[in-house]
């Protein structure tokens, strides 16, 4: 399994290489495709870079679409929101038109993965993200799917509805598994002893995708790593 791997020692300079990869690929697919379609992870890690991003004057923001690669199933107001991660993060600063960033409605659970799969669709049109930014779980978990990954996780559709039971919120949903390994350009930031040690030890374990879903994205190619341990 190959991939680029940035390896950093200061929180700086992991936000730094962390936005410098990330402008040079979103101008890259804006140069390519007249736009780029970035997925964004939750989570406290990539919090500074969303806000360094946000501040960038590299990017032509007009030209950008966002959407989220997992959401909690709480309200948008709530602090394990995704939504509102991003929101006080990179769209504080960054001059992105609210249509522009795709997120799940705030809508009943029954409802809520439906709308966001139409939502998804509408966004890729039958293509593929140019952009998806992960990270991945102390259980070995990406996005929101969690091992093992089940057949939903796995595809055709773009969405799947989750839970889990080793975290506060329950209820999950998460793009599938091919919205993530066909995306163009898949970037990990991990950060921290733990994510060292079960980052490690996924990739000496023999288990399948199933077990560790990220080894279905570094099979996919075109993985750059960004490390802070």
């Amino acid at each position: 399994m190959d991939f680029a791997h940035l390896a950093t020692d200061t929180d700086g300079e992991f936000s730094s290489a962390s936005v410098t990869l990330l402008e040079g690929l979103m101008n890259a697919a804006m140069l390519e495709r007249g736009n780029c379609i970035l997925g964004l992870s939750g989570g406290s890690t990539p919090r500074p870079v969303y806000e360094a991003l946000g501040k960038s004057q590299e990017i032509d923001w007009q030209h950008v679409w966002l959407f989220l690669v997992d959401e909690r199933y709480v309200s948008l107001e709530e602090d394990e929101s995704n939504t509102k991660l991003i929101q006080e993060t990179l769209l504080t600063n960054a001059a992105l038109p609210s249509m522009q960033f795709k997120h799940p409605a705030d809508l009943p659970l029954e409802k809520w993965q439906q709308e966001y799969e139409k939502t998804l669709a509408d966004l890729l049109k039958g293509k593929w993200p140019d952009i998806v930014i992960l990270g991945m779980g102390e259980d070995g978990h990406i996005a929101s799917l969690f091992p093992p990954v089940s057949e939903r996780g796995m595809g055709p559709e773009l969405t799947v509805r989750t839970t889990t039971d080793r975290f506060a919120v329950h209820d999950r949903i998460s793009v599938t598994l091919p919205v993530l390994t066909n995306a163009c350009s898949k970037i990990f930031l991990l950060r921290g002893k733990e994510k060292k040690k079960i980052w490690e030890e996924m990739l000496a374990d023999d288990a399948d995708e199933r077990r560790w879903p990220a080894k279905a994205i570094l099979a996919s190619g075109n993985v750059t790593v960004v490390t802070q341990w």
